[in-house]
């Protein structure tokens, strides 16, 4: 089964509800303002639905009590599906959550084996390290006649320690895992990327441009290799791009904070 980690083990008391009178009033505030998980209503009604099913979802959520609870997962936990337990126990009788059967979260794993060079062009070989199927999406980003960029994106599920191969573009490609939260490169060359500081303001004034923080009086005026630059730096620009003209200029604009290295 696995091992089992206690998140909350307490004693909840819950007292009855106040009693309706006759005359009384039904306005009478009785609880405190929940917040509705809108993830739950969500998923609800994307399917059919009857409206006093709803109903009866939201009053629950009013009159009910909440927990929240984070687990943080350890470097090299077992890849797989875990599942959350809630059992509430009285009187001998366990009551489970009405959501037993979605309370559960997935550990990932894809890796990048190889990029080969064949007679069907460029390939990748990624394999799913895990033991449960595991939806990937590929994102093929090209630039087009414009020099805009533009994408192509597939989508579909590796099954248990599935090796595949993805063809490559010309472009960059990458392929996307575990809810859209891990990126892999589909290239041979390894980090880092260089990225605009995102924190920082750009504007176009007469012609000429200028970098600034929100706050303050300081403002970095944009000769054209330097803009250039800056334009080019979003994200997917690979440090071994930079021309020998640039090179300087970037070390300049990574001491001021203008540019950052990442990694993917």
């Amino acid at each position: 089964m696995g091992n089992i980690t206690m998140l909350f083990e307490e004693h909840v008391l819950a007292l009855p509800d106040q009693k309706v009178h006759a005359g009384e009033s039904g306005k009478q505030l009785k609880y405190l303002n929940k917040n509705i998980p809108l993830l739950v209503l969500a998923d609800y009604l994307k399917g059919s639905c009857k409206r006093e099913k709803l109903m009866e979802i939201l009053k629950n959520i009013q009159s009910g009590r909440h927990y929240y609870f984070t687990y943080s997962l350890p470097e090299n936990a077992p890849l797989g599906k875990y599942e959350l337990i809630s059992e509430v126990h009285n009187n001998g009788k366990v009551k489970y959550s009405r959501t037993r059967r979605e309370d559960h979260f997935w550990v990932e794993g894809i890796s990048l084996k190889a990029v080969d060079e064949g007679q069907k062009g460029r390939m990748a070989i990624v394999q799913n390290q895990s033991a449960e199927r595991t939806p990937v999406k590929i994102v093929r980003c090209l630039t087009d006649a414009g020099g805009a960029m533009e994408t192509q994106v597939e989508v579909f599920e590796m099954l248990s320690h599935e090796s595949k191969q993805i063809p490559l573009t010309k472009g960059r490609d990458f392929l996307i895992y575990n809810e859209e939260r891990e990126i892999i490169a589909l290239t041979k060359e390894p980090s880092p990327y260089l990225l605009r500081n995102q924190q920082l303001l750009s504007i176009n004034k007469d012609g000429t441009a200028w970098v600034m923080p929100k706050e303050g009086e300081t403002a970095f005026q944009l000769d054209p290799i330097s803009k250039n630059l800056w334009e080019k730096a979003d994200g997917l620009f690979h440090i071994r791009s930079l021309s020998e003209g640039e090179k300087d200029v970037f070390r300049e604009m990574e001491e001021q904070g203008l540019i950052e290295q990442i990694k993917l």
